[in-house]
């Protein structure tokens, strides 16, 4: 049998089994234990846990004694930018034996590995160590950083939180005075800062409402990818830079003029207005605070996010025509509940008077600049729109032949690791007669961007294919003026 083996076969020993071999052992020895040797043993056991909790309260007491007249500390709340940029640096500068990990999903990124991208339960994971205490080294200090928080676990659970920043921080030194902390803190915020450097940080309020949270962290976007004109563009530039200049908020205060700039981006969906508000924010590195008015309660709760909003930002209300058509509308269906349409009410809360009251009332923030966007600009309400709440407006129009032929260059440029052996002049060649076929003034740049993602490979493909496409998309404006049911083209 298996489970047998063989002890000097040739001396004639019987085969033995192990399992009744090792019972037989354990019962000789059992039977050689005394009984009151085994009462001791479990009332020494049963003394531990009263011995522990005894260190414990005792370490508590003696850590309370020292905290109190040897420690120097500062309280960091949870949620505020500071706390972020100390854990970051502490999980930057962890030690490679820490142990003890919180593994979640990490919603926000897709698998680099693009065989694995086209499956759709591949997501990437996040490991974030897992401490409430932590002792370090700083510039000859040492610091202890300990973190509280009941809410970590549920923190967690939201697809939009990263997990870092959420509980409240306190920084601890021996020593009199809380200097070094402060030095400390300083320095965790010159490593985050260097570490954003290279991205705009987009905030937006959390889900209850209560706090701006960083929303993404979006790769700088260069300004020459935001096709409009040339011109628009180098004064829009000049006029905030103008603005961000301290000697411009040092004329303001001197004049008792109010410090605030306000743009108001407008044309066709998907001519970049979105997208040259983020550019903005990226060439003068400045963060972006996303307002959605519909979302706020009252004219307190919007009064309260400007009021939080820091002085060196860009605050974007996208889509504000979405939002009020005009002054009496908003005031009929404040008064009714029921729009012009005859439906149920789903204007927001908040009023027109209590946005233009954080624009530029007795209350207003001043040393941040306010972008809104619209598609419609004539059904803004000129209150919303006069100088003093709106300085400039830019318009961001389709496409021209220019643009698309420099949209060209940027796809296919040899730098960018093109699977084509051109050169720059075939490039520019072929970007020559690519312009050639786009219309002018037809088509918006993200529709034109949407005909480059199916040829990004080869710059020959996308001449040879560009008359067929653009024959095409013709052809689907010339249907503008219908919609189709069920096969069939009705007037609207």
């Amino acid at each position: 049998m298996a489970s047998r083996f063989h002890l000097g076969a040739a001396t004639g020993q019987q085969l033995l089994d192990p399992w009744a071999q090792g019972i037989s052992i354990m019962r000789d020895v059992w039977s050689q234990l005394d009984i009151t040797q085994i009462g001791s043993l479990i009332a020494i056991a049963g003394t531990i846990p009263t011995a522990w909790r005894f260190l414990h309260r005792v370490w508590q007491e003696a850590y309370g004694c020292v905290r109190r007249f040897f420690l120097a500390s500062v309280t960091i709340p949870g949620g505020d930018p500071l706390n972020r940029n100390v854990v970051q640096w502490i999980l930057a500068n962890r030690p490679r034996h820490c142990r003890s990990f919180t593994g979640r999903t990490e919603m926000g990124r897709a698998s680099s590995d693009r065989a694995a991208a086209l499956k759709k339960s591949q997501h990437a994971i996040q490991y974030l160590p897992h401490w409430n205490a932590r002792w370090l080294c700083y510039d000859g200090s040492i610091f202890v950083v300990t973190r509280k928080g009941s809410d970590f676990g549920s923190s967690l659970s939201d697809p939009s939180n990263d997990g870092i920043g959420n509980e409240d921080l306190t920084v601890s030194c021996f020593g009199w005075s809380a200097d070094p902390i402060k030095n400390f803190i300083h320095a965790c915020r010159e490593y985050a800062e260097k570490q954003a450097q290279f991205f705009v940080i987009i905030y937006s309020r959390d889900r209850y409402g209560l706090a701006w949270k960083p929303k993404a962290r979006k790769p700088l976007r260069r300004l020459d990818t935001v096709h409009f004109d040339e011109g628009l563009k180098r004064e829009l530039l000049g006029d905030i830079r103008n603005y961000l200049d301290p000697r411009t908020r040092k004329r303001y205060q001197s004049r008792s003029m109010p410090y605030r700039r306000g743009y108001l981006f407008y044309g066709p969906p998907g001519t970049g207005k979105s997208s040259l508000s983020v550019a903005i924010a990226g060439e003068f590195g400045l963060d972006l605070y996303e307002v959605k008015i519909p979302s706020v309660g009252t004219d307190a709760e919007l009064e309260q996010m400007f009021q939080e909003v820091p002085p060196r930002c860009i605050v974007l209300l996208e889509d504000i025509d979405a939002v009020w058509s005009d002054r009496s509308a908003g005031e009929k269906s404040q008064d009714n509940g029921v729009g012009r349409d005859g439906q149920n009410n789903t204007a927001p809360n908040c009023t027109l008077s209590g946005l233009l009251n954080v624009l530029d009332g007795v209350g207003s923030q001043e040393g941040r600049i306010v972008i809104m966007t619209t598609n419609r600009p004539e059904q803004l309400d000129s209150a919303l729109v006069r100088p003093g709440r709106v300085d400039m407006k830019v318009f961001l129009g389709n496409i021209s032949q220019k643009s698309a032929r420099d949209m060209f260059l940027r796809m296919f440029s040899p730098d960018l690791g093109c699977s084509s052996d051109l050169d720059t002049e075939e490039v520019e060649k072929l970007a020559d007669q690519f312009a050639a076929e786009i219309p002018e003034d037809t088509f918006t740049p993200s529709l034109l961007q949407g005909f480059f993602q199916l040829h990004l490979e080869s710059p020959q493909d996308a001449v040879s294919n560009i008359r067929t496409w653009v024959t095409k998309e013709l052809e689907k404006n010339s249907d503008k003026g219908f919609e189709v049911i069920n096969g069939r083209k009705h007037d609207m």
